[in-house]
């Protein structure tokens, strides 16, 4: 993701989620972050772009059928890559097998919080994520519905097709999508019983675990800038410790090491003291 972008405009999300063509792009935006609802969007609505399309979680169906979905929240191990993804899956009516998991750039002003701390992601954000799915799921089954010339209550989505219960006749989701693209997302959308899930509370194979296990995720620690400098800390043992002394005559004496200076961090209302050794390589700053 471009992170000097002022916003993530539809035309960014498609470059970079390699979508050609027409796309339906909803995503869930994000006046909850000042207190107030929450709303689907339809990026290719006009205004859109005046809200500066800033969405917690984009979706996007194009016209072969995938399913791109980019999670606002940071993966430290707890699940958020699957979990955000499988939430809206569960209402869009896809597998996970249909779907291409992205995560969003950091920024904290376009996505509200994005770290992962108390079960936020999930607990905080279920609901919108559920309803955006459901929006983006009765957006295609009208598609579908105006097309076949029925009511849209006639009609059902199941596994990333549209089907009509009287005639059994089925579109998939990629062909739906060019018509879908203009219609307003619906708010509200009643959501499933929990008893009918089918992904939420199943015990599935996450998608992350071939990407750690073969080398090929990216960490921060993998992120490389020329002349890049590294920097680690030793706090205080105590957490309202300050510092009082240090020596760094000997750290400075340590090949790469190129600075060492004390630092605070804010813990709620209190600063956090310690000190940091600054180097041209990790090791040497460890």
């Amino acid at each position: 993701m471009n992170n000097n972008s002022s916003h993530l405009s539809r035309r960014d999300f498609v470059r970079e989620t390699g979508l050609a063509g027409i796309a339906l792009v909803i995503g869930v935006y994000l006046p909850a972050c000042r207190g107030d609802s929450a709303r689907i969007v339809n990026a290719a609505s006009p205004g859109s772009g005046e809200m500066g399309v800033d969405l917690m979680s984009w979706i996007s169906v194009d016209q072969s059928g995938k399913v791109t979905i980019f999670t606002h929240r940071s993966e430290m191990g707890q699940g958020t890559y699957q979990a955000i993804p499988q939430i809206i899956a569960e209402e869009l009516e896809v597998s996970l097998d249909q779907v291409n998991i992205r995560f969003a750039a950091a920024n904290p002003q376009k996505f509200g919080p994005q770290p992962s701390e108390g079960s936020f992601s999930v607990r905080g954000w279920r609901k919108q994520l559920l309803q955006a799915g459901a929006s983006a799921r009765e957006m295609l089954i009208a598609a579908a519905a105006g097309q076949w010339h029925v009511p849209a209550s006639e009609c059902h989505a199941e596994n990333g097709e549209v089907i009509h219960r009287p005639s059994g006749k089925r579109l998939a989701y990629g062909a739906l999508v060019e018509a879908a693209s203009k219609l307003a997302p619906p708010q509200d959308v009643p959501l499933k019983d929990r008893k009918d899930y089918r992904l939420i509370g199943q015990s599935l194979p996450r998608r992350d675990i071939p990407l750690k296990t073969n080398g090929s995720a990216q960490f921060g620690l993998d992120k490389k800038l020329p002349g890049m400098l590294y920097a680690v800390v030793e706090r205080n043992p105590r957490f309202r410790g300050k510092v009082k002394s240090f020596d760094d005559s000997a750290t400075l004496a340590v090949p790469g090491v190129k600075r060492v200076l004390q630092v605070q961090r804010p813990v709620f209302n209190r600063l956090y003291e310690g000190v940091a050794v600054v180097a041209d390589t990790l090791w040497a700053a460890m």
